[in-house]
């Protein structure tokens, strides 16, 4: 059960990252036109609610909160897209998550800078921090266990490659208005010192009924998960993204091992354009 409570986090932060496309188009977009033309601003808060299920038995075990903050770094105004992962206070007594990822990107054009991840999963902590240098095309990342000491990698990095806060948010400004159904696409993103590869496939467009908000004009998204302590061969990830401007994750669910878990959107504000995707 616990291995299943760690991974309801893990996989949570990691989702939406996995439905990320075309990253060499964004990098054209902003070789072509200087910027990207950005669906959130400063002020942004998204939250969601994580949960597990298991037969008859469905629990709330956390939530995810997204927040785009104003920065400063190295004298540049940034942007800090700021996520924190946290369990609930009844499963604090046996495994308390505290999770943080965080990315620092450039306003216009949502290259990153900088990253940090500083997680507290039952007693596991881990940090991971990249600083960008775009000049070399290089990445000095610092990654640091509970009670070890730093450890300092230089990896090169290939143009338009991101860290995977930065993913999720360059995804919301992809158009997908001309995506075809079926059509499936590989990506790839960096995460401590892995390159995750991964196929997903847009399935198309759909209502998605979301519990206690509403029903949602969205467009689903189908991931192929790699199998191993938690996943089985040949299990999917399902990802409902709002099918307007904001595009929001507003659902996420897999199968897991045993059980499923999912994360639903519970809360926003400060969004840049109004919500129109739930219907009336």
């Amino acid at each position: 059960m616990i291995k299943y409570l760690k991974n309801i986090f893990r996989q949570a932060i990691l989702f939406s990252l996995l439905f990320t496309s075309g990253l060499t188009s964004v990098k054209a977009q902003v070789e072509s036109t200087g910027n990207l033309p950005n669906v959130f601003s400063v002020g942004e808060e998204i939250t969601y609610v994580l949960s597990y299920n298991w037969l008859f038995i469905c629990t709330d075990a956390g939530e995810a909160r997204f927040k785009v903050l104003p920065d400063t770094l190295n004298n540049s105004n940034l942007l800090h897209l700021h996520v924190f992962g946290t369990s609930y206070p009844f499963y604090d007594w046996f495994f308390k998550v505290r999770d943080v990822y965080e990315s620092w990107v450039d306003p216009a054009t949502l290259i990153p800078l900088r990253f940090n991840r500083d997680i507290n999963e039952g007693g596991y902590t881990k940090e991971n921090e990249y600083d960008f240098n775009w000049k070399t095309n290089e990445v000095n990342v610092r990654i640091r266990r509970r009670g070890g000491d730093s450890k300092f990698y230089t990896m090169p990095i290939e143009s338009g490659a991101v860290d995977l806060v930065t993913a999720i948010y360059i995804t919301r400004n992809l158009d997908f208005s001309k995506a075809i159904p079926l059509t499936s696409y590989p990506i790839s993103v960096m995460f401590d010192r892995e390159i995750y590869n991964v196929k997903y496939t847009y399935l198309g467009r759909e209502k998605k009924k979301v519990k206690g908000i509403g029903e949602f004009n969205t467009l689903k998204f189908r991931v192929e998960l790699v199998a191993g302590d938690v996943f089985k061969e040949g299990q999917y990830l399902n990802v409902w993204v709002s099918d307007d401007s904001n595009k929001i994750p507003v659902y996420i669910e897999s199968p897991i091992r045993v059980g499923s878990i999912k994360a639903q959107l519970s809360s926003w504000k400060g969004l840049k354009y109004p919500f129109d995707g739930s219907l009336k």
